[in-house]
C-alpha cells in the first residue's frame, strides 16, 4: 500500500516548535485535527515542499525522498494536490480552461480524465462558465476537480471548506467523502471542524501546540474525551452500526451495536457500515432499565471515563458499549445523585439517533 511518512522536528525563531510523526495510507482520508495555531497547515506546507525552514525533516512518498538531510526535492516534482481555503483558479480562463490547464501539466499519465472528475463533483453544467460566476462552493469543487486532474501522488486539504457557509460546506462534504474510494493516494485533510472529521475520515491525528497528543481511528478518538472535552454543545459521539431489519409499518430500521440494537427512521436495510452521529447533550444516564418512557433507544454500557467542567458546572461522561464508546453530557448534581464511578453500569438514554449522512444533508 503507498503511504507517505513524514517526520518533523523544528523550532522557529518565535519560540514555536513543531515535533510529530505520522504514516499517512493510501485508501482512506486521514485527518489532522486541532485547534487554531497547532501547526497544521505548517506541516501541510512543508509536505508539499512551500516551507524550507531549519531543522529535522524526513518526508517519503513510498520509495522517493522528498526532504531528508541532503535532500529538498522541488514542489513541482512532488506531485501533490493541495486544496486551500480559498480556490486558486486562474481568472482569464472559464471553468473548463482551468481544467484543462491541470491535465496538460499533470504530473504523470492517469486514467483520470475531466469527464470522470466533472461527473464525481457534479460540476459538468458549470465548464462553460467564467470562474468569476461561480458560487463560493463551486469554486471550491472546481478546486478540488483541478487537483484531482493533476494526478497527484499525495492529496492535501487545509481547511477546504472553512471559508464556506453551512449550505455550501455541506454539499462538498459528500463529494470528498467519496474520492478516498477512488483515488489510491495518501490523503491528509486538515480542519478544526469536528463535524467534518466525524464525516469523512478514517484516521485522526490529533495535534496541538506542534505535537501530536493522540493518533488512532475515527471511531476511537471520535468519541473520546480528548476531543471532545472542549467542544461544548458539538460534542458528539460516532458509532458504526450495521443495519439488522427494517419495520415498514413503524418506518424503523434496527442496527446491530455489539450485542444491542438501535432503531433509526427510515429504510437503512441496504446501506452497510452505517456512521451515527450522537450528541452528548442528547443522551442522559439512568442506574436502571425504564420501562415506562417514550424514548426508543436505551443501551446498557459501563461508565469509561469522566471529564467535569467546572466552569460550564457539567461532566463528560464516556459509556462503553461493546467496543465502542458513547458520550453523555450531564450536570454536576447528576452527577453527584448518581454517584457515577469508572466501571459502573449505567443505561444510556439516547433521544436522537442521527445517521453522519442525514446530518450532512439537513444542514
Amino acid at each position: 500500500m503507498r503511504q507517505l511518512n513524514v517526520g518533523i522536528d523544528i523550532q522557529r525563531d518565535s519560540g514555536f516548535a513543531l515535533k510529530l510523526e505520522m504514516q499517512i495510507k493510501a485508501g482512506e482520508i486521514t485527518a489532522l485535527y486541532g485547534p487554531s495555531g497547532s501547526g497544521k497547515s505548517t506541516v501541510l506546507n512543508l509536505i508539499a515542499g512551500l516551507e524550507q525552514p531549519q531543522g529535522n525533516i524526513q518526508i517519503r512518498a513510498q520509495d522517493q525522498i522528498w526532504v531528508d538531510e541532503s535532500t529538498f526535492l522541488d514542489t513541482h516534482k512532488r506531485a501533490v494536490g493541495y486544496v486551500t481555503q480559498r480556490p486558486a483558479l486562474l481568472p482569464h480562463l472559464n471553468v473548463l480552461g482551468n481544467l484543462q490547464y491541470a491535465k496538460q501539466r499533470r504530473h504523470k499519465n492517469a486514467d483520470i480524465d475531466i469527464e470522470q472528475v466533472s461527473s464525481w463533483l457534479d460540476i459538468k453544467t458549470l465548464l462553460n462558465k467564467p470562474v468569476s460566476n461561480l458560487s463560493g462552493g463551486e469554486q471550491q469543487r472546481v478546486s478540488i476537480a483541478r487537483a484531482l486532474l493533476s494526478s497527484p501522488s499525495v492529496m492535501l486539504m487545509d481547511e477546504p471548506l472553512g471559508s464556506l457557509d453551512k449550505n455550501a460546506r455541506n454539499r462538498i462534504l459528500p463529494f470528498i467523502n467519496q474520492l478516498h474510494e477512488r483515488l489510491d493516494s495518501p490523503f491528509l485533510y486538515v480542519t478544526h471542524a469536528i463535524e467534518e472529521v466525524a464525516y469523512l475520515t478514517d484516521t485522526i491525528y490529533l495535534i496541538d501546540a506542534g505535537h501530536i497528543l493522540h493518533y488512532g481511528s475515527t471511531f476511537e478518538l471520535a468519541s473520546s474525551l480528548e476531543m471532545n472535552k472542549h467542544e461544548g454543545n458539538a460534542a458528539a459521539s460516532v458509532l458504526l452500526c450495521q443495519p439488522l431489519e427494517f419495520d415498514q409499518q413503524d418506518n424503523l430500521t434496527a442496527l446491530a451495536l455489539a450485542d444491542q440494537q438501535l432503531l433509526v427512521r427510515g429504510n437503512r436495510s441496504a446501506q452497510k457500515n452505517l456512521r451515527l452521529r450522537i450528541p452528548a447533550s442528547e443522551v442522559s444516564l439512568t442506574l436502571s432499565h425504564s420501562r415506562d418512557t417514550s424514548i426508543l433507544n436505551i443501551l446498557a454500557g459501563e461508565v469509561s471515563e469522566i471529564a467535569i467542567d467546572e466552569e460550564a458546572n457539567s461532566a463528560l461522561v464516556k459509556v462503553k458499549i461493546g467496543d465502542q464508546y458513547l458520550l453523555s453530557r450531564i450536570t454536576q448534581r447528576s452527577l453527584k445523585n448518581l454517584a457515577l464511578e469508572i466501571g459502573q453500569p449505567v443505561y444510556a438514554q439516547i433521544k436522537s439517533v442521527g445517521l453522519l449522512s442525514d446530518y450532512v444533508d439537513a444542514k
